[in-house]
């Protein structure tokens, strides 16, 4: 398409370092009772304009002011400006405002919690679990906010009232404390978020690894995530989860087989992980205040569990357990604001190959009232002590079912292209995550894998064959056992009859031989004459 000839209005919009280069003596054009402007320093395309003004001065067609103009304009836009924008850029020396929102990481980055660039990133973060469809949206995708039909098995549900019952030791020396709860809750009105994240959550949901310096050996493989965004994982619908506080699991709590088998890598995207320091997380809590409502929170703790869940679900169909983690909690929730808190258990329905995810409301309460003071700290020192090994053992169960991929045996290039220790649950259940160069040896190693567990299940089938048969020869030689005891009891019960009755039929024959020796002695008797 031709480029349309500017107007003299045109030359007039274009930059000052233009129109005083169009006003200069070397274009041959210009007033000469103007001053001489300074000259820009020569392109490489100055000695091609020079030649071509001096062919327009010797050709009889010479060139009109407008083509002149039109070949410069083509001229400056090589030449590079400086944009305007620059100045608005910011200071690159500071932190960015995603980094500021925590308190601290667990790797002990210091971080501002009172900037206004926290309050909006986190408006940011929750904006979109505002939306009056989210609700729905998950429930289309399998992620309900209510109780099943039938809810979670009864040792669970019981499980969830020990974990709020069973007593424990609560700490001292804190604001809790009668003398001065009063005027900590009154200071903390009208705060903002990040004011209850730092002096009031901690009463409630604390550090875990600060627990664990203080000599709770049980957390030794736990780590915390505050604010930290879960960008391992894919999200559910909407952004990806950050919750305001988490308690996952550290890579240290696999061996390493197990983690060959989870396959996680760095800087790529996994189902197992939701950052390269947390594994399966068990406990999300969010925070609130003002006028933001608990619902929102809910919405944000449902989606970060569905995805907590979606882990243990997916490692279960690896082992082929499915039927392990039906109706089973496999993770916790924490919803409050400075009066009410919210506590959720969560876990999926399987049907037919289909995976629901529901959540079972485990109490709700004011936090300030004196018997739940403490309610919420008790809570989620009980699941450390008494979910936190359930969760452990069900993990390492599930690992122990799935091959190890040096077990695979391999030919040709395979070693090579398996050398990134990308597990059958690797290949089978992160192939939506990412996609690998070798993703056709992967397929190979998972074929071999899913053959070596059909084979296990055939030479499992083979042995309950063989078990079942054993059993029902037993029961048939026994039977048969049973069967020759009853015949002879009988045959001896025969036997005693007949004996009997021939004993009967002599003392019968007796006794009639006794009659007749009678009758034959009256007989005689009356035949005597008289």
């Amino acid at each position: 398409m031709k480029r349309k000839v500017g107007s003299h209005d045109d030359i007039d919009k274009r930059p000052v370092k233009r129109r005083e280069q169009e006003s200069s003596p070397s274009t041959g054009f210009v007033n000469e009772q103007q001053q001489t402007q300074p000259q820009q320093p020569p392109s490489p395309l100055s000695e091609y304009l020079g030649k071509e003004a001096s062919k327009c001065k010797r050709t009889a067609n010479a060139p009109s002011f407008s083509e002149s103009t039109f070949l410069e304009d083509r001229i400056w836009k090589w030449i590079e400006r400086i944009p305007d924008e620059v100045h608005e850029l910011e200071d690159m020396s500071q932190p960015p405002s995603k980094r500021s929102r925590s308190i601290s990481t667990d790797r002990g980055r210091t971080r501002s919690v009172s900037s206004d660039a926290s309050t909006s990133s986190r408006d940011a973060k929750s904006s979109a679990y505002k939306d009056v469809n989210y609700v729905a949206i998950l429930g289309q995708k399998g992620c309900f906010m209510q109780p099943s039909m039938a809810g979670p098995i009864t040792e669970d549900a019981e499980l969830c009232e020990r974990l709020l019952r069973q007593p424990n030791e609560i700490p001292t020396g804190t604001l809790f404390e009668d003398e001065y709860v009063d005027h900590f809750h009154n200071t903390l009105r009208n705060r903002s978020e990040a004011r209850l994240l730092v002096d009031f959550h901690p009463l409630l949901m604390p550090s875990a690894e600060n627990i664990y310096i203080q000599g709770s050996e049980e957390l030794k493989h736990v780590i915390d995530g505050y604010n930290d965004p879960w960008l391992k994982t894919e999200p559910i619908h909407g952004p990806k989860p950050q919750p305001d506080h988490a308690w996952g699991l550290k890579w240290s709590a696999f061996s390493e087989p197990q983690r060959r088998k989870l396959g996680i890598e760095p800087d790529k995207k996994s189902v197992y992980a939701v950052r390269d320091d947390m594994y399966f997380p068990y406990l999300t809590a969010e925070i609130k205040c003002g006028n933001q409502a608990l619902e929102f929170a809910d919405r944000q703790n449902m989606h970060s569990m569905c995805i907590a869940l979606r882990a243990v679900v997916s490692l279960a169909r690896a082992a082929q357990c499915l039927d392990q983690v039906h109706r089973r909690i496999l993770g916790f929730s924490i919803s409050h604001e400075l009066e009410d808190l919210r506590i959720y258990a969560y876990y999926p329905e399987i049907s037919e190959g289909k995976i629901e995810y529901f959540r079972w409301s485990v109490k709700q309460f004011n936090i300030w009232s004196n018997d739940e003071k403490w309610a919420c700290y008790r809570f989620v020192e009980n699941v450390n002590c008494e979910f936190l090994p359930i969760h452990i053992n069900r993990l390492n169960h599930f690992l122990e079912k799935i091959i190890d991929p040096q077990d695979i045996p391999f030919e040709g290039n395979d070693d090579q292209d398996y050398g990134s220790q990308e597990s059958r649950i690797g290949s089978r259940e992160r192939s939506a995550y990412s996609r690998a160069p070798s993703s056709q040896y992967r397929g190979h190693a998972e074929l071999r894998s899913m053959i070596h567990n059909l084979q296990q299940q055939l030479e499992e089938q083979r042995a309950e064959q063989r078990a079942r048969e054993e059993k029902l020869l037993a029961q048939m030689e026994e039977r048969e056992e049973k069967l020759l005891t009853q015949m002879e009891e009988q045959r001896a019960e025969q036997k005693a009859r007949e004996e009997k009755l021939l004993t009967q039929m002599e003392q019968q024959k007796a006794r009639e031989e006794k009659l007749l020796d009678q009758l034959f002695t009256r007989l005689e008797h009356n035949e005597k004459p008289i």
